[in-house]
């Protein structure tokens, strides 16, 4: 955490620290019926905002009619226009001036029925839950080092164990709420489809083609889940031997010259690079019209397995397969885990580089048809 970030964030816990003993929260009975209002926070990544949206969908058809609301992150906020179990969406950003302009928008668009805090770990949800109503507010403890600020919590010592959307989905639970299909909510429109056509055009690609994309990368702060640059090498060549289809290289701007290498080390005319070209709008639709996703552990994955893209995901033993891999899918995906090796204790013990290209293109070839 840099200096501002830590200098905000004990800011907040020392003035909420003092309203917190002075009002200390004290747990209300949730009652939520089809005319209920709640409001969920979800401001975290893209992987975790597409997790937390199986518990909007658990609430929407146990109560139909409910109302829900969502406050997400500026630069996620796509994910939950496009969540159509979500009524109203909020934004939140950093600074005093935001955060009481917020509170006003929240306190008006009340009241509320229940307040659910879903990922996220920054302090200012926690804060704004705190004033609005901490009594009825839910929190999982470990999602949050602010479990003091709300009134409602759910245990789960058997958090390590469980998938993230086991985790969320119990906050749901402990409403009352459930779901016969657990998976996560994407919806593309029909219009962001024929945009996204109309690019593709401009770019050499046509529908005629089955479409393999290829995620080349997640952020800097966790580039150990990332697979080698010569592993995608080897991976596009097998494909371009295999299968006649567009190899489209995606990723965001961090990953532009790690693209720009491989398209001009290949040189291959069903190669297209489309890093840093197309927005996550774009990119949800472009996965739901392809045949096959190559990722590892990214928002690109979780987004994947939203529209209902086959997916091959490379998964590093740091974060396994069962906590962050596909679920409630059947058998529509496939899974490569790094394994761990023996006395393991940080990422850098374990190298992506030991899953091949050659099993890679085994499971693609499983999901292919």
């Amino acid at each position: 955490m840099n200096l501002p970030a830590l200098l905000n964030e004990s800011a907040y816990r020392l003035l909420f620290r003092h309203l917190s003993a002075a009002h200390p929260p004290q747990p209300a009975p949730i009652q939520l019926a089809p005319q209920s209002r709640v409001l969920l926070f979800s401001c975290a990544g893209i992987g975790d905002t597409l997790t937390d949206s199986v518990v909007c969908k658990a609430l929407a058809e146990t109560w139909p009619g409910i109302h829900l609301a969502m406050v997400a992150h500026r630069r996620r906020r796509l994910l939950a226009d496009h969540n159509p179990h979500v009524r109203q969406v909020f934004t939140i950003e950093k600074g005093p001036w935001a955060f009481y302009q917020l509170h006003r928008t929240l306190q008006q668009a009340g009241p509320w029925h229940a307040i659910l805090h879903l990922r996220g770990n920054d302090p200012e949800p926690r804060c704004q839950s705190f004033l609005l109503n901490p009594d009825i507010t839910l929190s999982i403890p470990q999602m949050t080092r602010y479990g003091w600020l709300c009134g409602h919590t759910v245990p789960q010592p058997d958090w390590e164990e469980n998938h993230g959307v086991v985790q969320t989905l119990r906050l749901a639970e402990h409403l009352g709420a459930r779901t016969a299909t657990p998976h996560l909510v994407y919806q593309v429109q029909p219009s962001e489809r024929d945009i996204l056509e109309s690019k593709m055009k401009t770019f050499g690609l046509s529908e005629a083609k089955p479409r393999v994309v290829l995620q080349i990368g997640g952020g800097r702060r966790a580039s150990w889940r990332d697979w080698p640059l010569p592993r995608f090498r080897e991976l596009i060549h097998l494909l371009a031997a295999q299968y006649d289809a567009d190899l489209i290289l995606l990723g965001g701007t961090d990953q532009m010259p790690k693209a720009a290498t491989l398209q001009q080390s290949l040189n291959l005319p069903c190669l297209h690079n489309l890093t840093g070209r197309i927005n996550l709008a774009e990119s949800a639709a472009l996965l739901q019209s392809a045949r096959c996703l190559v990722s590892t552990d990214t928002g690109i994955m979780h987004l994947g397995f939203a529209v209902g893209t086959r997916v091959v995901a490379l998964i590093h033993c740091n974060n396994p397969a069962h906590r962050v891999g596909p679920y409630g899918y059947g058998d529509r995906h496939r899974v490569l885990q790094l394994p761990r090796p023996e006395g393991y204790r940080t990422p850098a013990d374990a190298s992506m580089n030991e899953i091949t290209a050659e099993q890679v293109l085994r499971k693609v070839a499983e999901v292919w048809s």
